[in-house]
């Protein structure tokens, strides 16, 4: 029905590259592990990034900075609010971004905020969507957690 073609080779390692360079960056200025959950769910954020499916890369970043918290605040328990879920973790503003943007774009709401034109007339703006995700996952998955006295 929609079937796009698949980017160029070139494309798609030079958009693996920059996510590895991401994820590397942000590694490199935290110090934080991630679970085999987590890794398992990057392996399939860089199929997605790559391909360029940059509502799903937004979509599946949000997902994984909610279910690496998850993991690593297990005090929070499976069910918990994730609003509530980004502010005990001490995530900023900025962060929260990443969690309403996923929400607009899986949710349908009133001026819609994803149809079928926007693959293709506002590709631009859904791809540097994906990459601030991107990196603000990067920063959320490998910074330490917030923990009250």
């Amino acid at each position: 029905m929609f079937a796009a073609q698949p980017p160029e080779p070139a494309h798609w390692e030079g958009r693996v590259r920059w996510l590895h360079n991401v994820l590397a960056d942000a590694r490199d200025r935290q110090d934080a592990e991630i679970g085999d959950h987590t890794a398992a769910l990057l392996a399939e954020l860089e199929t997605v990034f790559a391909a360029g499916a940059w509502v799903a890369t937004v979509i599946l970043a949000a997902s994984i900075v909610e279910a690496h918290l998850r993991a690593s605040m297990p005090e929070i328990g499976p069910y918990g609010n994730a609003v509530s879920l980004f502010g005990e973790a001490g995530l900023t503003e900025e962060h929260d971004w990443l969690r309403r943007r996923r929400n607009r774009l899986l949710y349908v709401s009133d001026p819609p905020a994803l149809t079928p034109d926007m693959h293709w007339f506002q590709a631009e703006e859904l791809e540097a969507d994906a990459r601030r995700a991107v990196t603000l996952m990067a920063d959320a998955l490998f910074r330490p957690l917030y923990r009250p006295l």
